[in-house]
């Protein structure tokens, strides 16, 4: 809270530091939050003060400082401001002088704008006609007689020539512009239904050149419009080198006071969620810890102002999250927000997302030149969309990576030598590793939700849930008895990984009568209700379990898959006999390769990540922190 005469500073330097997302003010006020010890004056006054809190009025007129600012920077095409600039605003300087000043050029500049394009319009009109020596003044002034000036295509000049018998018109042929054909039609007023509709069959398109203020030939007029134009243009003319000069001369004040020109706008923004007595202002906003000393640093130079920080667990408003990662794995923070934020407190996936679909990708999709026509797309989109553009850089480096190990070159594999074994040539294997890669991964993502579990005090689904203590039980029983029917050496014996899978299922069913013995906790629903719903629960986590296993065997898939589908495109090049033909089809399959199995591969990346994975360990309910800023 502060001095009213500071809001406006305190709200700007707040938006500089880009370190708080504003919330309402009641609420915290509703929570006692801004009340003080009475141990002066001061606080004393303060208390009182909060009798006569109340919303803030929104000040219209400034907020059109904003679509002012907008206006200037388009007349001196003035594509964005520096934040350099918002930082030296000074909220308290007068610009409306400066405003006026520059209005009155743009309003000169953008009527001579839309004169000149009008007369453009016109003038073209009259260039149709600058032949015809006539005074366009006795066409329009005729008593009897209605005139047209117009243009036909060619066909339908043919079909006027043969209805020139039909014509109660006189109809003159003025000249041929492009495929136009330029005529004067001059036909009695008591026909004027008739020819128009016969006119109109024929597609003729009307030329406005005759009005109640015409005077003189159309070339006549057409030449007063050249002149009439060069003015204009003159005008324009000077009016832009006088933009040219401004920007040189005063570019740096400009910007300047252009920046504190848009600041009103998200000043008036911000004080949707504040709140004001006669003598304070109160702000209240979220704010991340690594920030807390840089707000106060900055609002410092502030005499009689007052920061206190409330922990997210001493406040009823749900604390947003705040993702802080690393350079290398910030692009995939992009798809994690697809998914859902995770909430406060909860694991940030981030990392070992990043990682994982890294690999998901490449083994899916591992080719060294494929790959790197991922990257140069990443590298070159990354300029214009980081976020994207780094996801592509990352997935292409991945594809490269995968590629030396299978040795595939575009699809080619005769052209390196693969450093760890061909796919194509070792079926069997490639899907083994894969669903054992699906393993390990399934098994992280065991460990990290039971942290979570644990970390919020939910013991029930840590150790008794489809994904807790006992899901990892079941999860390898399942593994063992699976490595026994295939005829394959397994871990423990059948018969103990059967005895541990009936031992898993029956704690999991009894999960409540023990929770209510451990914890004391009790339950609304009725036993037979639990118990049924606790039955199609096992039936549901033995099957997720096992799909979840099998999903991974697409994996292998995939990098198999790759292979073949350019085996297909060389053999039709082959087919066409021709090098020329081969070639073209080989780059035609690259691609298509590129493109349809690239994307198929990142959503199945993506199905794995989201339905295997997460489904493990991550809620996602979390609301992304954003700092409100100036621009």
């Amino acid at each position: 809270m502060g001095r009213i005469e500071d809001m406006d500073s305190v709200i700007l330097d707040i938006l500089n530091s880009k370190s708080m997302q504003f919330i309402s003010a009641e609420t915290t006020i509703e929570d006692n939050n801004f009340v003080f010890d009475l141990d002066n004056d001061e606080n004393l006054e303060r208390n009182l003060e909060l009798n006569y809190v109340m919303p803030i009025e929104e000040d219209t007129s400034r907020k059109t400082f904003s679509k002012n600012a907008e206006d200037i920077m388009k007349f001196l095409d003035i594509n964005n401001i520096d934040e350099k600039y918002f930082e030296e605003v000074d909220i308290n300087r007068d610009v409306d002088a400066f405003y006026k000043n520059l209005n009155e050029k743009i309003e000169s500049y953008n009527k001579l704008k839309e004169s000149l394009h009008l007369l453009e319009t016109v003038k073209e009109n009259y260039e149709l006609f600058k032949n015809v020596d006539i005074d366009l003044k006795d066409i329009a002034d005729l008593k009897y007689f209605n005139s047209k000036f117009g243009f036909l295509d060619k066909d339908a000049r043919y079909r006027l020539k043969k209805n020139y018998g039909n014509l109660i018109a006189m109809i003159y042929h003025t000249g041929t512009v492009d495929d136009r054909e330029l005529f004067l039609v001059i036909y009695p007023k008591e026909t004027e239904n008739d020819i128009e509709r016969i006119l109109r069959s024929l597609n003729f398109t009307e030329v406005n050149i005759l009005g109640e203020d015409v005077h003189g030939t159309a070339g006549n007029i057409y030449k007063n419009l050249e002149e009439d134009e060069e003015r204009l243009k003159r005008q324009i003319f000077e009016i832009e080198e006088y933009k040219k000069n401004l920007l040189n001369e005063r570019e740096e004040e400009l910007k300047r006071t252009l920046a504190h020109m848009l600041s009103y706008e998200k000043i008036e923004n911000a004080k949707k969620y504040m709140l004001r007595s006669n003598k304070y202002f109160y702000i209240s906003g979220w704010v991340g810890l690594s920030d807390t000393e840089k707000l106060k640093n900055s609002l410092s130079k502030y005499k009689k102002i007052d920061i206190e920080y409330i922990n997210s667990e001493d406040t009823k408003n749900k604390a947003p999250t705040k993702l802080k990662n690393s350079n290398f794995f910030k692009p995939f923070e992009l798809l994690i927000n697809m998914y859902g934020t995770p909430n406060y407190g909860e694991f940030d996936p981030t990392v070992i997302f990043g990682i994982t679909y890294m690999i998901l990708f490449g083994a899916m999709f591992g080719d060294l030149g494929q790959g790197a026509v991922f990257l140069i797309a990443g590298l070159l989109l990354g300029k214009k969309n980081k976020d994207f553009g780094g996801l592509l850089t990352r997935m292409g480096a991945s594809s490269m990576f995968f590629g030396l190990m299978y040795g595939s070159v575009f699809g080619s594999e005769e052209l390196i030598p693969a450093i760890w074994f061909r796919p194509f040539e070792n079926i069997n294997g490639t899907l083994v590793i894969a669903i054992f890669f699906g393993i390990f991964l399934l098994f992280i993502s065991y460990v990290i939700g039971i942290y979570n579990r644990i970390k919020v005090k939910d013991y029930e689904e840590a150790f008794f849930g489809k994904e807790g203590v006992l899901g990892v039980l079941l999860f390898f029983a399942m593994i063992n008895i699976g490595l026994s029917v295939m005829g394959a050496k397994s871990i423990i014996p059948m018969n103990l990984a059967l005895g541990l899978l009936v031992i898993s299922l029956a704690l999991m069913i009894l999960r409540r009568p023990i929770m209510k013995g451990v914890f004391k906790k009790k339950r609304s629903e009725s036993a037979s209700d639990y118990y049924i719903e606790s039955s199609f629960g096992l039936l549901e986590a033995l099957l997720s379990t096992m799909s979840g296993i099998i999903s991974f065997i697409r994996v292998g898939a995939f990098a198999i898959n790759h292979v073949g589908l350019f085996m297909a495109f060389k053999t039709l090049g082959e087919m066409i006999g021709s090098s020329g033909g081969n070639l073209a089809v080989l780059i035609i399959g690259n691609i298509v390769i590129i493109g349809l199995e690239g994307l198929i591969v990142f959503i199945q990346s993506l199905r794995l990540e989201y339905y295997e994975m997460f489904s493990k360990y991550y809620t996602g309910d979390g609301e992304l922190f954003k700092a409100d800023k100036i621009y």
